[in-house]
């Protein structure tokens, strides 16, 4: 679809902002080459970026190559029962007018379901809600795995040429360094901006008064804790 339907869509269910989460190494390597990227933008300019659980379903299924969004925070609205974000702690907040300005030729998909439950049976018509029109006859705000796969010659989308909201996830957890893990990526966060030259506002990630996602990260074995915040 052209980014132009899926904006007017969205805009109809009341969606105001799109979301990416992220580690804080690969929420960096973002904030210093100015924009989202997909992960094969970054594989092959050999930049750093975590590992995801997601990534053999995204070369299999022909989306390494793509920017995923969502149209809500789903820490936020999944917190009760899932705790953080199961992609990183730096929660990017991007208003909706970005679907305007992406590149010439860019394209915009809908998923139905999460990739990581596709199968190799599916066909496009499956996994994708192909027109604006049946789009907006199934999307209602808040639905989780009606995520946005953005497609662009480079594989980008440039940060806006304002300032980026960025909410990061406080642990209230020490690193294995011994150092609080929130300080220590808000000043890894920060750094990575004046490098890439972008303007940007971290706060601290407001949860829901129902929220598990301190009682989550407490489980978290201290490598894979230490692999979302470095």
């Amino acid at each position: 679809m052209k980014p132009l339907e899926v904006y007017e869509v969205l805009k109809g269910i009341g969606a105001t902002e799109l979301y990416h989460a992220n580690t804080v190494v690969t929420s960096c390597t973002f904030l210093e080459q100015g924009g989202l990227l997909s992960r094969a933008y970054v594989e092959e300019r050999g930049l750093k970026q975590t590992a995801q659980s997601s990534d053999a379903k995204d070369k299999r299924y022909g989306i390494w190559d793509r920017v995923f969004v969502d149209h809500v925070d789903i820490h936020h609205r999944g917190g009760r029962i899932k705790g953080p974000n199961q992609y990183g702690p730096v929660l990017f907040i991007l208003g909706i007018n970005m679907l305007l300005d992406l590149p010439a030729k860019s394209e915009v998909l809908v998923t139905k379901a999460n990739p990581v439950h596709w199968t190799d049976r599916q066909l496009d018509k499956d996994r994708w809600y192909l027109t604006a029109a049946e789009l907006a006859e199934n999307i209602k705000y808040g639905n989780f795995d009606k995520m946005l796969v953005i497609k662009t010659l480079e594989g980008k989308v440039d940060f806006p040429d304002e300032q980026i909201r960025i909410a990061l996830d406080d642990p209230q957890r020490k690193m294995l360094s011994g150092t609080d893990a929130y300080a220590h990526a808000k000043r890894r966060l920060k750094a990575a901006a004046e490098a890439g030259r972008a303007k940007v506002l971290i706060d601290k990630h407001v949860c829901r008064d129902d929220c598990t996602c301190l009682d989550k990260y407490k489980t978290y074995d201290a490598s894979y804790f230490d692999s979302r915040f470095l």
